[in-house]
């Protein structure tokens, strides 16, 4: 799963990872600038969702944090990124494998300094808005002095955002269908990934895509202690990423 997010980024139709890229280049010393007026020279830097940690890692040395802090849930995926920062960098490296979305809190060792959390590439949209508020209010509480570099992707042209997230190479669709192999891995249940159709659509009202899986045809899938018929055409959503 992870693997196939860093090639969506590389698609020619996924241009928000460029565009943020471009915003950092430009805007970076004066964001460093901000976080040591906010925080002083000895604050941490806390990633979250950090994946391959290069967004971070390109900002490190402007930055300069007394210590970098990654978080993401595919823990092996983050120590090899992390190894690979360590060696580049020469700082203070840690990494935690967690599900920073369903409950945040820093281990007590984390709690000694200020930190700046850095939440790129529009994740946040991924929350429904109430959920959103729990989520960077749960940050806020969980130290005394911090603050966040927040990005957030803005309502575009519909066909582009859709476009975004149903690339023509189909490694968006590959990665929606990934959900069911994991599914299966873990919780023992019978999907069979091919059967399902890879859908995006924007939702107008909302400001936000959604990702869907459809059935193809009839089917039945099961799992330990249980099992659920799915009709021809009946979806699953997978994700929301407001705008």
């Amino acid at each position: 799963g992870s693997r196939l997010f860093e090639a969506i980024t590389e698609t020619r139709e996924y241009g928000l990872t460029r565009a943020e890229a471009a915003i950092f280049e430009r805007h970076a010393p004066a964001m460093a600038a901000e976080a040591r007026a906010r925080l002083g020279d000895g604050f941490q830097l806390i990633d979250l969702g950090a994946g391959n940690c290069a967004k971070a890692e390109a900002l490190l040395p402007l930055l300069a944090p007394s210590r970098y802090v990654a978080i993401d849930i595919a823990a092996e995926f983050l120590e090899t990124a992390l190894a690979r920062v360590a060696q580049g960098w020469g700082g203070e490296v840690q990494g935690l494998a967690m599900d920073f979305a369903t409950r945040f809190a820093l281990p007590e060792d984390l709690q000694d300094r200020p930190a700046l959390f850095f939440y790129p590439g529009s994740s946040i949209g991924n929350f429904e808005a109430e959920d959103a508020a729990r989520f960077l209010g749960g940050l806020r509480a969980g130290l005394s002095k911090s603050a966040l570099l927040l990005g957030a992707d803005l309502v575009r042209d519909a066909a582009l955002l859709r476009a975004a997230y149903d690339d023509a190479a189909g490694v968006t669709a590959a990665f929606n269908r990934n959900i069911l192999a994991v599914l299966n891995a873990r919780h023992g249940t019978d999907f069979e990934p091919a059967r399902w159709r890879h859908m995006a659509r924007f939702d107008a009202e909302a400001a936000r895509i959604e990702m869907w899986l459809e059935a193809e045809a009839d089917m039945q899938v099961s799992w330990p202690g249980g099992e659920r018929r799915f009709a021809a055409g009946e979806r699953i959503r997978t994700e929301i990423s407001t705008k």
